[in-house]
Parts: structure tokens; sequence; C-alpha cells
């Protein structure tokens, strides 16, 4: 039994498709084993979204994946700008490497990318400023 990288309702389902997949390619990756397994994959929130749809609706994975799609797609709509990052802050409870890393993953997000020197920019201006 392939141990499955958790989906917990951030970041793009369409990218945890592709793991999820991924992993079940050893077993056969057959339909039936997609199925089966895909409740495995999601966190115990997200899980209640898994479990409290009608399974019969699901014929094949095609039908999953799509619904699964479109309940979780607004990660994917909801691109971060700039301004958004400058005002994502650290916790009083978050370490700060903590916070970089969290930051650094929706940095990577934003529309247009930024470049290195712009990213640091903005997350300057996003500290607080008894951090200087």
């Amino acid at each position: 039994m392939p141990k499955f990288e958790k989906y917990d309702g951030h970041g793009d389902p369409i990218a945890h498709l592709k793991i999820y997949c991924n992993q079940l390619r050893g077993a056969g990756g057959k339909e039936e084993l997609l199925m089966a397994y895909f409740g495995e994959s999601l966190t115990e929130i997200i899980s209640k979204w898994y479990m409290d749809k009608e399974i019969s609706h699901w014929h094949i994975w095609d039908d999953l994946a799509r619904d699964f799609v479109r309940q979780f797609q607004y990660n994917v709509n909801i691109a971060q700008d700039r301004n958004s990052m400058s005002n994502l802050k650290k916790k009083t409870a978050e370490r700060f490497r903590e916070y970089a890393i969290k930051w650094r993953k929706q940095a990577a997000r934003v529309k247009p990318p930024m470049d290195e020197t712009k990213m640091v920019t903005v997350f300057l201006q996003a500290q607080e400023a008894d951090y200087f």
C-alpha cells in the first residue's frame, strides 16, 4: 500500500491528481484502484467532501477527478499578486523559517512571476517594523 501525499484543500487539485496517479502507477494504475484509494490521499477535513458525495455518480475515474477539480479549482483561480504578498505577515506563534518558506511558496504563484530581486523587495515590505 503506497503512502499517499495528502491533499489538504490548498494548492492545485490537478497537481494532486497527477501525484496521486503517479503513486499508483506501480500498482497497475487501474481505474478501480484509483477510485478505491483516492480517499486515502485526502486529509480528514477534505475527506468529508469525498464521503458526502454520492459515489454512484462516479462511473469512471474521470468523473471523480472532474468533480474533485471543480470543487477545489478556486485554489488555482485565486492567484497571488504582489500586493497580497506584501500583506502576508508572520504569525506570532510561527517560526521565522516556517514563515519564510510559506511566503516563498506563495510568491511562486504570483502572476506575472517576480524575479528574485523583486521577491526580496516585496518580502522585506511584508516584515513588521520591529524586524528591522
